[in-house]
């Protein structure tokens, strides 16, 4: 988690301004629920504000004791809980239940993240905890998934909304955070489209065999609509059955039929896939609206498919089908 002040913090004024607030005045309320995409600063902000909060000023000063204490990260102030695998369980909440109720002389905040992932019995567990709030505590929820939270936990916190980035605050902070000298302006600005507004998802782009793949899928979507119905069942023979690759595949196609629907809107601001642009062009007069709709459709349905025990070849292949027969006679 990175340690940066509140006034910090990237295209996100109003989470901010009442963070800021809250802590001068001293109304600090017992829990906070950040919601908003992933990747977009909330555990940021979160550790920003427990600075804030546990600093001798109440400034994130960067130099009394428990600032040092915070920076160094050995604060006994703020403490982290996490999905344990897939969930986080009522142990998990037990044991912060026994741990808040211990004497502290300073604030206790404690940063939830991915709070939507508590088990019923957890989160049922916690709820109990919000009714009768320990002294001195703050509790920071942090979802992407709002709707899964329970309502008796939403309607006990105070709600904080993120909002997505800007392009151009994304394409800044990964230009920031990697060797940006020997990368064009092209690729970070594709990996800034497909990030959505979200900085760590940039990164995760960044660090995936993503771009490379890309090319291959996009160059095979291109071929499609001139292919036989032969030569398309070859193709998905040929496709990689991983489902970590095919999952990625499949985002590459949304986003690729996605822009094939926006160009045929008029909507040519929205384009991913920017640097295929004239590839796009001609494809699009390929497709009726509504076949591409279809498509699209199909490729989201063939994406939550790959979660259960299926035949990866035989859905690529159906997909890949149902793809050329959109194309218009």
């Amino acid at each position: 988690m990175r340690l940066v002040r509140l006034a910090d913090i990237i295209e996100q004024k109003t989470a901010v301004q009442t963070l800021k607030r809250a802590v001068e005045l001293e109304q600090t309320a017992h829990a906070y629920l950040f919601h908003g995409d992933r990747g977009i600063g909330k555990t940021t902000t979160a550790v920003s504000f427990a600075k804030q909060i546990l600093c001798e000023n109440r400034t994130a000063c960067g130099s009394c004791p428990e600032c040092l204490k915070f920076e160094r990260r050995n604060h006994p102030g703020v403490r982290v809980l996490e999905p344990v695998g897939t969930a986080i369980k009522i142990e998990q909440i037990r044991e912060l239940q026994e741990q808040v109720h211990y004497s502290h002389e300073h604030y206790l905040v404690w940063i939830i993240r991915d709070a939507h992932k508590m088990t019923v019995q957890a989160a049922n567990s916690f709820l109990k905890l919000l009714e009768e709030p320990p002294a001195q505590t703050v509790f920071v929820l942090i979802t992407d998934n709002l709707q899964q939270i329970l309502p008796t936990i939403k309607s006990r916190c105070q709600l904080i909304s993120f909002r997505r980035l800007s392009d151009e605050a994304v394409a800044g902070a990964l230009r920031s955070r990697i060797d940006a000298a020997n990368v064009s302006d092209e690729t970070i600005n594709l990996i800034t489209k497909m990030a959505h507004g979200s900085i760590g998802r940039a990164l995760e782009l960044w660090d995936s065999p993503l771009l490379k793949r890309r090319k291959w899928v996009i160059e095979q979507l291109i071929q499609l609509p001139q292919m036989s119905i032969p030569e398309v069942l070859g193709l998905s023979y040929r496709w990689d059955e991983n489902r970590e690759v095919v999952d990625v595949d499949l985002t590459l196609m949304l986003h690729w039929y996605r822009d094939l629907w926006c160009l045929k809107q008029g909507l040519d601001d929205h384009i991913y896939n920017l640097d295929y642009l004239n590839e796009l062009s001609v494809i699009c007069q390929k497709y009726s609206l509504s076949a591409l709709q279809e498509i699209t459709a199909q490729i989201i349905d063939m994406s939550a498919k790959l979660e259960r025990n299926v035949r990866i070849r035989f859905l690529m292949g159906n997909l890949l089908l149902q793809i050329r027969k959109g194309v218009l006679a």
